[in-house]
């Protein structure tokens, strides 16, 4: 297993970008190479806390790959992953699904012993296992789709 030791909040260039709805993101970019090519990331720069959670973003590249694309590439899909919503949060402060597509992040270490710690980042909302079950209830007897998809592999 190769561990990667760059760190882009550190070595990373500043990214600044305003979603549709005017809220402004930091980002640090860094380009590097790994063992299957080049890695392009993004790492939003607001704290983690309780309930938020840092976005991250990724392209993979071949070693021979124009870096400059690579990041043109990986800004794009920051653009397109501010600008999507997946959650609303209601009047009750529980979250509803916008659109019947939940698209996130698998954020939990390997023992979940409690039902309330963070397992997702939806939108940078941390979601429990619990919350996520009560966002479903509404859709009882639909079917569903559920894919698992490589941060740097995915298709913006």
């Amino acid at each position: 297993m190769t561990t990667i030791t760059r760190s882009p909040l550190e070595e990373g260039y500043d990214f600044y970008i305003t979603d549709k709805w005017n809220k402004e993101y930091h980002f640090k970019i860094l380009t590097f190479e790994i063992p299957p090519g080049m890695l392009s990331v993004a790492i939003e720069t607001a704290e983690e806390t309780e309930t938020y959670y840092p976005r991250k973003l990724e392209v993979l590249s071949d070693y021979n790959a124009d870096i400059e694309l690579a990041e043109l590439l990986l800004k794009a899909k920051i653009k397109k992953e501010i600008n999507r919503k997946s959650l609303r949060l209601s009047s009750d402060n529980s979250f509803e699904i916008i659109g019947n597509t939940l698209r996130g992040e698998i954020i939990a270490e390997q023992n979940i012993s409690n039902l309330n710690e963070p397992v997702f980042a939806v939108d940078g909302r941390k979601i429990s296992i619990q919350q996520f079950c009560e966002m479903l209830a509404p859709y009882f007897s639909f079917r569903f789709k559920f894919e698992i998809t490589d941060s740097s592999d995915e298709i913006f």
